[in-house]
């Protein structure tokens, strides 16, 4: 059986300067949400961390861009979301979210608190990554 979970929403605006990656880390701290979920997120950037596919390092571009998205899942230990920017060219770059992205202008954010679940990270032979399983809450 699929684990299903009503949520309960938390919005909230991020000022210039600020770190997406921690206002959302700060955000599940301050929920002690066991799992969240993106539902929308949109600003702006000056710096952007990312780490593309298939790279162990991390690419760092400086400019002013647009999120034009960003999704993924948060828990208590760990998170997994992946970001989409595009320049003033309408190019995009896009890859996992790093710590030192710095907010441009704003960003909005909407999250869904899914309160009857757990969200954790496990080895995975198949990915040979760390990925989530999803947990009926305590």
């Amino acid at each position: 059986m699929v684990p299903l979970s009503s949520g309960r929403f938390a919005a909230i605006r991020l000022q210039p300067g600020e770190d997406p990656l921690a206002a959302l880390r700060a955000l599940q701290r301050r929920t002690g949400a066991a799992a969240m979920a993106l539902v929308t997120y949109v600003g702006s950037l000056t710096r952007a961390v990312i780490r593309h596919a298939n790279r162990d390092e991390a690419s760092e571009y400086r400019g002013h861009f647009e999120i034009t998205a960003l999704t993924g899942t948060i828990d208590p230990a760990g998170q997994h979301l992946h970001l989409t920017i595009a320049d003033a060219e309408g190019r995009a770059f896009g890859g996992h979210l790093l710590p030192g992205c710095e907010i441009y202008t704003t960003a909005e954010i909407v999250v869904l608190i899914l309160d009857d679940l757990g969200f954790a990270r496990a080895p995975c032979p198949l990915s040979g990554h760390d990925e989530l399983i999803v947990r009926p809450a305590p």
